[in-house]
Protein backbone atom coordinates (compact mmCIF):
# COMPACT_ATOMS: atom_id res chain seq x y z
CA UNK A 1 0.00 0.00 0.00
CA UNK A 2 2.95 2.31 0.62
CA UNK A 3 3.94 2.26 -3.05
CA UNK A 4 0.38 3.10 -4.09
CA UNK A 5 0.41 6.02 -1.66
CA UNK A 6 3.65 7.39 -3.10
CA UNK A 7 2.34 6.97 -6.64
CA UNK A 8 -0.90 8.77 -5.75
CA UNK A 9 1.04 11.64 -4.18
CA UNK A 10 3.29 11.99 -7.26
CA UNK A 11 0.33 11.80 -9.65
CA UNK A 12 -1.66 14.33 -7.65
CA UNK A 13 1.25 16.79 -7.53
CA UNK A 14 1.81 16.41 -11.27
CA UNK A 15 -1.86 16.96 -12.04
CA UNK A 16 -2.00 19.92 -9.64
CA UNK A 17 0.89 21.57 -11.52
CA UNK A 18 -0.94 21.01 -14.82
CA UNK A 19 -4.10 22.54 -13.36
CA UNK A 20 -2.11 25.49 -12.05
CA UNK A 21 -0.47 26.04 -15.44
CA UNK A 22 -3.85 26.04 -17.19
CA UNK A 23 -4.88 28.95 -14.96
CA UNK A 24 -1.57 30.87 -15.07
CA UNK A 25 -2.87 33.45 -17.52
CA UNK A 26 -6.18 34.06 -15.77
CA UNK A 27 -6.84 37.69 -14.80
CA UNK A 28 -7.32 36.74 -11.17
CA UNK A 29 -5.02 33.99 -9.91
CA UNK A 30 -7.12 31.13 -8.53
CA UNK A 31 -6.95 30.19 -4.89
CA UNK A 32 -5.18 27.05 -3.76
CA UNK A 33 -8.55 25.67 -2.61
CA UNK A 34 -9.98 26.15 -6.10
CA UNK A 35 -6.97 24.49 -7.73
CA UNK A 36 -7.15 21.55 -5.31
CA UNK A 37 -10.89 21.07 -5.91
CA UNK A 38 -10.41 21.15 -9.68
CA UNK A 39 -7.49 18.73 -9.50
CA UNK A 40 -9.34 16.29 -7.24
CA UNK A 41 -12.35 16.23 -9.56
CA UNK A 42 -10.37 16.09 -12.82
CA UNK A 43 -9.84 12.34 -12.73
CA UNK A 44 -7.01 10.13 -11.54
CA UNK A 45 -4.88 7.78 -13.63
CA UNK A 46 -5.46 4.92 -11.18
CA UNK A 47 -7.46 3.81 -8.14
CA UNK A 48 -4.33 3.38 -5.97
CA UNK A 49 -5.54 0.17 -4.38
CA UNK A 50 -4.03 -3.29 -4.54
CA UNK A 51 -5.87 -6.16 -6.19
CA UNK A 52 -6.19 -8.10 -2.92
CA UNK A 53 -7.51 -5.14 -0.96
CA UNK A 54 -9.96 -4.23 -3.74
CA UNK A 55 -11.13 -7.85 -3.92
CA UNK A 56 -11.84 -7.95 -0.17
CA UNK A 57 -13.66 -4.62 -0.21
CA UNK A 58 -15.63 -5.57 -3.31
CA UNK A 59 -16.79 -8.75 -1.59
CA UNK A 60 -17.91 -6.74 1.45
CA UNK A 61 -19.58 -4.16 -0.81
CA UNK A 62 -21.54 -6.81 -2.70
CA UNK A 63 -22.83 -8.18 0.62
CA UNK A 64 -23.62 -4.68 1.92
CA UNK A 65 -21.05 -5.04 4.69
CA UNK A 66 -18.34 -2.46 4.08
CA UNK A 67 -16.41 -1.67 7.27
CA UNK A 68 -18.14 0.96 9.40
CA UNK A 69 -15.09 3.24 9.48
CA UNK A 70 -14.93 3.70 5.71
CA UNK A 71 -15.70 7.25 4.71
CA UNK A 72 -17.97 8.30 1.85
CA UNK A 73 -15.12 8.78 -0.62
CA UNK A 74 -13.78 5.26 -0.01
CA UNK A 75 -17.29 3.87 -0.41
CA UNK A 76 -17.76 5.85 -3.62
CA UNK A 77 -14.50 4.45 -4.99
CA UNK A 78 -15.55 0.85 -4.32
CA UNK A 79 -18.99 1.54 -5.84
CA UNK A 80 -17.33 2.96 -8.98
CA UNK A 81 -15.05 -0.06 -9.29
CA UNK A 82 -18.07 -2.37 -8.87
CA UNK A 83 -19.98 -0.50 -11.61
CA UNK A 84 -17.03 -0.77 -13.99
CA UNK A 85 -16.72 -4.50 -13.26
CA UNK A 86 -20.45 -4.96 -13.89
CA UNK A 87 -20.22 -3.05 -17.18
CA UNK A 88 -17.16 -5.05 -18.24
CA UNK A 89 -18.70 -8.43 -17.44
CA UNK A 90 -21.99 -7.43 -19.11
CA UNK A 91 -20.20 -6.56 -22.33
CA UNK A 92 -18.13 -9.77 -22.20
CA UNK A 93 -20.81 -12.22 -21.05
CA UNK A 94 -19.37 -15.53 -19.94
CA UNK A 95 -15.82 -14.67 -20.99
CA UNK A 96 -14.35 -13.29 -17.76
CA UNK A 97 -14.70 -13.95 -14.04
CA UNK A 98 -15.17 -11.10 -11.59
CA UNK A 99 -11.52 -11.47 -10.57
CA UNK A 100 -10.37 -11.07 -14.16
CA UNK A 101 -12.68 -8.10 -14.62
CA UNK A 102 -11.26 -6.52 -11.46
CA UNK A 103 -7.75 -7.00 -12.82
CA UNK A 104 -8.76 -5.24 -16.05
CA UNK A 105 -10.45 -2.36 -14.21
CA UNK A 106 -7.47 -1.79 -11.92
CA UNK A 107 -4.90 -2.15 -14.70
CA UNK A 108 -6.61 -0.13 -17.40
CA UNK A 109 -9.34 1.83 -15.69
CA UNK A 110 -8.90 5.44 -14.85
CA UNK A 111 -10.68 6.75 -11.77
CA UNK A 112 -13.27 9.47 -12.26
CA UNK A 113 -11.56 11.52 -9.55
CA UNK A 114 -8.94 11.37 -6.84
CA UNK A 115 -10.85 9.79 -3.98
CA UNK A 116 -9.36 12.09 -1.35
CA UNK A 117 -10.74 14.98 0.66
CA UNK A 118 -9.57 18.56 0.09
CA UNK A 119 -7.72 18.52 3.42
CA UNK A 120 -5.90 15.30 2.44
CA UNK A 121 -5.08 16.84 -0.93
CA UNK A 122 -3.60 19.87 0.81
CA UNK A 123 -1.39 17.60 2.94
CA UNK A 124 -0.23 15.75 -0.19
CA UNK A 125 0.89 19.02 -1.77
CA UNK A 126 3.07 19.95 1.18
CA UNK A 127 4.78 16.57 1.60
Amino acid sequence: MLNESHKRTADFKKQFKETYCRHCNDCMPPTTAFLIAETVMSGAPSYYISYNHARRLLSCYRRGQLPVGYNKLRRDMIAEIARKIDNFTASHIGKHSEGEALTMVLAEGKASRFFISPSSAMRLLYR
